[in-house]
């Protein structure tokens, strides 16, 4: 459960990043690394991918809180 928690973090650090006028590259080099997903230089590819990425952990974590329910 704490992966997806840091999973979770680290996709919402890297939409904030995306969100910025000015992205660093940098930073968001290192953020897709960390969360093992591709770097692109188009920022609409970049956020297409970080958002599908989204969708399937939040997707699955409430998915396993229903079935615990």
């Amino acid at each position: 459960m704490a992966e997806v928690d840091k999973k979770q973090v680290a996709l919402k650090k890297l939409v904030d990043e995306l969100m910025k006028d000015q992205p660093s590259r940098n930073l968001v080099k290192q953020l897709t690394a960390e969360l093992g997903m591709p770097y692109s230089l188009d920022p609409m590819t970049q956020m297409n991918t970080v958002l599908q990425s989204m969708n399937s952990v939040y997707l699955r974590s409430n998915r396993r809180r229903d079935l615990e329910s």
